[in-house]
């Protein structure tokens, strides 16, 4: 259980690591229209990629489940903000470039709905003690290997080769490369 809730925390920020430290707009854009791109998308996903706390426990299986229903509606809104700041930002100017934003916001959807799905269901079952908790909680697991899995936004954009350059380029979006 507490796997799931660290895997789920790992997945509804990790779009999050598109951004970096601030980066210097004019500098970018000077770089080429696929790097002022990649720097609008960096800093528009910083801004929805608050890293969302864990759920407080507690020994009341209630408490605890409210709790986790909670945080699973903190991931699936920070999803949603950032498949919103992707479209916002437009077609990468880059040969496939929209088609990688495709596949970006599919996963991001597919991502959202799992989550989504995840919270409504546990919102609505009956929890009367930590066995039956358990066994939600193991229940939830199933329905959310997606979200567990899920890397973010940055893999997938960085799939295309051009993006990938263009993000290495933008100030904003140097990080240290995703651990598998």
């Amino acid at each position: 259980m507490k796997r799931l809730i660290i895997a789920l925390a790992l997945a509804g920020t990790a779009a999050g690591t598109l951004a970096g430290c601030g980066g210097d707009d004019k500098k970018d854009a000077a770089k080429g229209p696929e790097v002022a791109w990649a720097t609008k998308v960096c800093g528009a996903v910083d801004q929805s990629a608050a890293r969302v706390a864990l759920p407080s426990t507690s020994s009341d299986p209630k408490q605890y489940r409210r709790n986790v229903v909670t945080f699973l509606g903190d991931v699936s809104t920070r999803l949603k903000s950032m498949e919103a700041s992707l479209q916002s930002a437009g077609s990468p100017p880059v040969s496939g470039g929209q088609g990688s934003v495709d596949q970006a916001l599919a996963k991001l959807r597919t991502t959202r709905a799992s989550v989504e799905q995840a919270r409504a269901r546990l919102a609505k079952v009956q929890i009367t003690d930590q066995r039956s908790l358990q066994r939600e909680m193991q229940k939830l697991s199933k329905v959310m290997v997606t979200s567990a899995t899920y890397r973010g936004p940055k893999e997938d954009l960085r799939a295309n080769p051009a993006l990938t350059k263009a993000f290495d380029n933008a100030d904003n979006c140097k990080t240290a490369p995703a651990k598998p």
